[in-house]
């Protein structure tokens, strides 16, 4: 069952995708954030690229 509160519901692996990332970037900074990316793409979850605007609700 979908979370009511949340209409659009993300798919499991650009879940940990999106957590590989921010976990990457908090311990490695852009280094981090490359590791996490290739980590990412070779488990079969896809690359999460980030934009700079704070306010975005995909990359905030």
């Amino acid at each position: 069952m979908a979370n009511p509160s949340n209409s659009d519901p993300m798919d499991v692996r650009e879940r940990i995708a999106r957590r590989l990332q921010q976990v990457g970037i908090t311990v490695g900074g852009e280094t981090g954030s490359r590791i996490a990316n290739r980590i990412s793409w070779a488990i079969g979850c896809g690359r999460i690229e980030l934009c700079d605007d704070p306010a975005c609700p995909n990359c905030a």
